[in-house]
């Protein structure tokens, strides 16, 4: 049996960008090639063993921005309810583990006797960067039950859901300087930020955002806020509803699955924030608003 020996992964050993040059063109006139960066985007597959047999493992691949790579698989196993908490994980194995260029294959070890997903539930996982659901086997995959509905009375100040994409937006340094990644951060009660996190793929920062929180301090615990850089669909709901997150806040637009969601597991789901300005698409109860003079 292994030990649980789960050690930190150093996120600065990865480059998240990379520089090429590029040469602009305004109107028609061509102007001096000059340098430009570019968010990665690297493969990295990951095996599920159980009970240490490597014989026809789980299988799935998701192209992601390399760093929090850890995280980012506790996250996702935990959004996909593959594990319940952090110590259902055993050991995570990368290859090249000493090496300083980001893995591409990570084994993940899970506690003797914990059964493998039932066939029909697993994925035939070929998870890109724009999807997070991608190569689901049917459509009964994506349902959750219902005893998954946040019940939590818990509300915030309507006027601190205006600062979340600004603080978000304090720690997404290599957006600055890709303007190619998406970011999602994890606020508490009070709106004061956990944990923040960048990936190419929207799904893979939350995964991260998730799987740092499992990792220091269990989920669910207290009430807290989500909010994302993009659009929010179904998977960002799906994810945010395991983690029994009860308020979801996005600069994008929500899809009309993501409000159906919403509406089905009483979730707070809230589109558009900026200029001082959003729109509640679900669970307005939660948020402490002044009344309107008009």
């Amino acid at each position: 049996m292994k030990e649980n020996r789960i050690p930190p992964q150093n996120p600065a050993d990865f480059r998240s960008s990379v520089r090429v040059i590029k040469q602009s063109v305004e109107g028609n006139k061509a102007l001096p090639p000059e340098e430009d960066f570019l968010a990665i985007e690297d493969p990295l597959e990951i095996e599920l063993v159980y009970d240490e047999v490597e014989e026809n493992p789980v299988r799935m691949v998701t192209m992601r921005t390399p760093g929090q790579d850890r995280a980012m698989i506790y996250g996702f196993l935990y959004g996909e309810r593959i594990i319940q908490k952090a110590s259902d994980v055993v050991d995570i194995e990368f290859n090249h583990p000493m090496d300083p260029k980001p893995p591409t294959l990570a084994k993940v070890f899970f506690q003797p006797g914990r059964p493998a997903p039932a066939q029909k539930q697993q994925r035939e996982f070929a998870i890109h960067s724009s999807c997070g659901v991608c190569g689901t086997t049917s459509i009964g995959n994506l349902a959750l039950p219902v005893n998954l509905r946040l019940t939590t009375d818990y509300k915030i100040d309507a006027g601190k859901i205006h600062q979340l994409p600004l603080r978000m937006n304090q720690l997404q340094e290599t957006f600055r300087q890709t303007g190619g990644l998406h970011a999602a951060a994890i606020f508490d009660g009070d709106g004061e930020l956990i944990i923040s996190h960048e990936d190419i793929g929207r799904h893979n920062a939350l995964d991260k955002a998730i799987g740092s929180c499992l990792l220091s301090s269990g989920l669910p615990d207290k009430p807290k806020v989500l909010c994302v850089s993009g659009r929010m669909s179904y998977e960002i709901l799906q994810k945010a509803i395991v983690a029994q997150i009860p308020i979801v806040a996005g600069v994008g637009a929500p899809s009309s699955l993501a409000v159906t969601m919403a509406s089905d597991f009483n979730v707070t789901l809230i589109g558009f924030v900026r200029n001082n300005r959003y729109n509640i698409y679900s669970g307005s109860e939660r948020l402490l608003t002044s009344p309107s003079n008009g």
